[in-house]
Parts: structure tokens; C-alpha cells; sequence
């Protein structure tokens, strides 16, 4: 024995000589046994319901029992206990029969040693032994199961409160957004009216003070439209509508009213744009937005006297346009410079209070450059101020995919696209029917898609998809399209020719992804094989 303890054992044996024979041979062994005898099979069970014996040696022949029936009986009152069968025939079939009916061993009397009858006895616990860790494993599976369901349970139940709750916030930001607006409105309009003496004269200081107030009208409304920004952005709903841009334009409708809001604190802002306008592809309204807010920031960290600088300057080596805000302000140091873009964190400066909002400023004008597939920049130095840049790319198919596929990749590395190939039966000349159905394609699509105009009637849809949501794409075309017809005085919008190219894996590659953009640019045939029932591209 390892531990030293000796082995209880039972024997139910009603002959004296094979019971005293087996007795010797445990003594002649190399095992410490504890013998102990009963002489039928009811006096058997009564003892071991009295002592915890680790194993029961019974014959096939006792006063009260026949065969292998006691040994069934045995096996289903005392489980843990390894029994084992003695016999005087040696017979494979009996052995069998008795492991089936739960002895754990077979031993027959002729052949009974002191080697044999521990060694058997040994296995017979060992398999014992074996057999409850393999229940106790079961158990802790069918327990950590039943907890792991249960905590499941728990955690299906949270998510679907918080989901209640997200819901809920985003209704209540969107509601009370949209309440803020129409008296602001009013207040900013009233402001104006009497500035401009429309109900009587004012004073130049009473016409400065309600300057003020349309100014801190203006960044409530910017608040107002940060926190709309935010939650469509949470919610999947911040889609950019793409399209073909000059880039001075989109400046030079919000800078008049930047000019206004800047001097009443005594600064200037001053634009200057590259002589040769290049084309962008862009959503307008959130590349005003984010200068927007760039401009809005360096008008808080300037002092009376200070100049803004805005510049537009093209790279053709990039392929890109760079709006930059430069201002003359304290400047940023460098371990604050990461994090004032993240939501609800400004710099530290040692301006006045005044200058505090709620930092969602330079967070979503990340976001919002971020979705016109560009980069945003920033240069600073302590004590003589800081240049806000970013990107946006030249309106060209190759160089807007080629971002798109980047972008995308960063998101989601194993993304799957799917490309959609649009034709308007119109006739070419008709550029307003197009661009209704650019905007109709636009308005369908989600904030990781892109629309990519080929041709005067045709479009090249590219979808962070798999094929179900592309054939759910299809759908909202379809129903938008019916929903639209119903109501234009001016007839049905044109009829749509609609081809999934397929789906396929980013994992090919941006480059070969590229090719295919080519060739739908070019009406080329494609350089891949597309295999429309498994939806997948392999190369030619």
C-alpha cells in the first residue's frame, strides 16, 4: 500500500477451505489486508452496510443466492466498492457476464495466487478510483455548465436593459437635441433683429452684447449638433454623403459668420487656398463641420489681436487636399496632445473657465474625418500655438477606394466586401435624374459603405457586407424606390439595372481589390473569376 493503510476486504464464501485459502494468500501477498468473512449473501450486505469495505470477493455459489444475480445486487448497493467474482470455472463468457452485471474483476479459485489475487485486487481499486474522478469531472462539467447557463442567463437579461437604456439615451439626446434647436433659433433671430435696429435704435455697447448672445447661441448650436453627431455615430446612423466637391467653397460659406463670432473677441482669421482647385470627394456638410469646430477652438484659446490662419494646399503625390486651422494660442504639450481627442477631455491651459465646454469638439471631428476617409493632423508649440489639419482625398475612384479598403482593414481585418454594380436607364444628358439616384444610393447606404459615381448612369456600390446583408441592401432599394414612386408628381424615378458583382474577403489583398475598381472605372473586364453561388472571387 502507498499510504500505509491497510485494505479492508470482504469475503462471502460459505466453504471454509476456499476461504481460508484465500486468506493465506492475502497474508503471502504483497499488500496489508484486513480480512473479514461472511458465509451467505445477506450476511455479506449486512456487514457492509456496517463497515466501509474497499473491496467484496463473492462466490457465484451461496445458501441464499445463485449466479451472478448477488453480484448485481452487490454492485448496485455498494458503488464505490470494487467486486470481484470467484469461481471455480474459468470460463470467458462468465467473465464477461459478470463485468456486465458491475463486477469490476473475474477471478478464478485454481488459479489463485498470491500475485494474482493483488494484482487483481489493485487494478479492481484502481478502476474504482478512476471511475468516481471520471463522475466528480462529469459533475464540475454539468455544474460549471449549469453555472455558465445560469451566469448566460444573467448576462442575456443585463444586455438586453442596457440595450433598453442605450435606446433610451440616444432617443432622449436625439429629442432633447431636437427641442434645443427651435429656441435657440428663436433666441439668435430676436438677438439679431435688434442688433440690426429692426425694432428701434440700440447702442454700439448694447448692439456688442447681443453680438454675444447669437455667439453663445452658435456654441449651443454646435453643442447641440456634436451631441447629434455622437449618438447617430453610436447608434450605426453617421453615413457620409460622399460626392464631388471644390474644396474654397465649402470655406468660404461658414467663414462669414466665423469672422463675426471672432471679432467681438478681437480676432482675425484669414484664408488662403491654393491657386489650382482640385476636385474632393467628400461629404461637404461634415468637412464644414469639422472646420467648424477647429475654427470654434481657435477662436476659445485666442487672445484680442491674435490672427487664425485657414489654408487649403493640395499634394498631388498623396492625392489629397489638406485643410489646415492654424491659431496663435498657448499651445499643447506634447503627453496632452493624444488625448484631447478623446471624447469629453480638453487641454490644460491656463486660459479662464470661460474657455471650457464639453470637449466633444475635436472627437467628432476625428469622427467626421475619419468618415471622409482622411487623416487628422496636429502641430503645436507651448506659448506660440497650434495647427489643426486634415485630409481629404482628390475625387478619384482609385484613390478613394484605395482608402476605403485602408480604412476598412483597420476596422475589421477580416472584413468581407461586397461590390454592387448600379445602371440608371436614363439618357446621360439627364444629370438631374442622376443625381437623384445618387442621392437616393446615398441616403441607403451605412457609414462603412461606399458610392463610387463610374459613369454618367452607373455607380459602383462597395459594402462592408456578407451576402445576406448585400441581398438586404437590395431590399431597401427596392422598397425605398416603391415608397418614392408613389408620391413624385414628376413620374417614377428611373428604372435601376442592379448586378452583384460578389463577395469576397479583404484578406486578397488591396491591391488586387484595386484592379477591380479600375476596370469598373474603365468598363474593363474584370480581373476576376466571379463565382456567384458561393460568392467568392478567385483570380483569373
Amino acid at each position: 500500500m502507498t499510504d500505509g493503510t491497510a485494505i479492508r476486504i470482504l469475503m462471502i464464501e460459505d466453504d471454509d477451505g476456499d476461504a481460508t485459502h484465500l486468506q493465506i494468500t492475502l497474508r503471502k501477498s504483497q499488500g496489508e489486508y484486513e480480512f473479514h468473512r461472511a458465509e451467505s449473501l445477506t450476511e455479506g450486505i449486512a456487514l457492509a452496510q456496517k463497515i466501509d469495505f474497499r473491496v467484496i470477493l463473492t462466490d457465484l455459489n451461496l445458501p441464499d443466492s445463485f449466479g451472478l444475480g448477488s453480484v448485481q445486487q452487490l454492485s448496485e448497493l455498494f458503488d464505490n466498492t470494487a467486486i470481484i467474482v470467484l469461481s471455480g470455472q474459468d470460463q470467458e463468457q462468465l467473465y464477461i457476464d459478470a463485468v456486465s452485471k458491475g463486477a469490476e474483476s473475474f477471478l478464478c479459485k485454481s488459479e489463485i495466487t498470491p500475485t494474482t489475487v493483488h494484482r487483481c485486487i489493485r487494478q479492481s481499486i484502481e478502476r474504482i478510483k478512476q471511475r468516481e474522478e471520471i463522475k466528480r469531472l462529469v459533475d464540475a462539467v454539468q455544474n460549471q455548465a449549469l453555472v455558465l447557463e445560469t451566469q448566460s442567463a444573467q448576462l442575456k437579461t443585463k444586455n438586453e436593459r442596457l440595450e433598453r437604456l442605450h435606446d433610451s439615451s440616444q432617443k432622449f439626446v436625439n429629442n432633447v437635441s431636437h427641442e434645443f434647436r427651435t429656441p435657440l433659433c428663436v433666441v439668435k433671430q430676436y438677438a439679431s433683429l435688434i442688433a440690426d435696429g429692426v425694432v428701434g435704435a440700440v447702442s454700439e455697447e448694447q448692439c456688442r452684447m447681443l453680438r454675444v448672445i447669437e455667439d453663445r447661441v452658435d456654441d449651443l448650436n454646435n453643442i447641440v449638433d456634436d451631441m447629434l453627431d455622437i449618438s447617430r455615430h453610436e447608434s450605426g446612423l453617421l453615413a457620409a454623403n460622399r460626392e464631388t466637391c471644390d474644396s474654397s467653397p465649402i470655406v468660404t460659406h461658414i467663414l462669414s459668420g466665423l469672422q463675426q463670432r471672432a471679432s467681438l473677441r478681437g480676432i482675425s482669421i484669414d484664408f488662403h487656398a491654393d491657386e489650382t482647385e482640385t476636385p474632393i470627394f467628400c461629404d461637404a456638410e461634415k468637412v464644414s463641420r469639422t472646420l467648424i469646430n477647429l475654427i470654434v477652438n481657435a477662436i476659445k484659446f485666442s487672445s484680442a489681436g491674435d490672427s487664425i490662419v485657414v489654408t487649403i494646399s493640395s499634394s498631388e503625390r498623396d492625392r489629397e487636399v489638406t485643410f489646415a486651422v492654424r491659431d496663435s494660442g498657448p499651445g499643447i504639450e506634447p503627453e496632452q496632445r493624444e488625448q484631447i481627442f478623446s471624447r469629453f477631455r480638453q487641454a490644460n491651459t491656463q486660459l479662464l473657465s470661460s474657455t471650457k465646454g464639453f470637449g466633444l469638439g475635436l472627437n467628432i471631428a476625428k469622427e467626421l474625418v475619419d468618415l471622409n476617409l482622411g487623416q487628422m493632423s496636429l502641430v503645436s508649440s507651448v506659448g506660440e500655438g497650434s495647427t489643426f489639419a486634415f485630409t481629404v482625398p482628390f475625387d478619384d475612384p482609385q484613390t478613394v477606394a484605395q482608402r476605403y479598403f485602408t480604412r476598412l482593414q483597420n476596422i475589421d481585418a477580416d472584413a468581407s466586401v461586397c461590390m454592387i454594380r448600379i445602371e440608371a436607364e436614363i439618357d446621360s444628358e439627364l444629370s438631374q435624374r442622376a443625381e437623384e439616384i445618387h442621392l437616393l444610393l446615398n441616403y441607403l447606404l451605412h457609414s462603412h459603405d461606399l458610392l463610387i459615381k463610374t459613369g454618367p448612369t452607373t455607380w459602383l456600390v462597395i459594402q462592408h457586407a456578407n451576402p445576406e446583408s448585400a441581398t438586404s441592401f437590395l431590399t431597401r432599394i427596392e422598397k425605398e424606390t416603391t415608397s418614392l414612386n408613389r408620391n413624385r408628381p414628376q413620374g417614377p424615378l428611373p428604372k435601376l439595372h442592379i448586378q452583384q458583382q460578389g463577395t469576397f474577403s479583404i484578406h486578397i489583398g488591396i491591391e488586387a481589390l484595386m484592379k477591380e475598381i479600375l476596370c469598373e472605372v474603365e468598363n474593363t473586364s474584370p480581373p476576376f473569376d466571379w463565382n456567384q453561388d458561393q460568392c467568392e472571387v478567385n483570380h483569373v
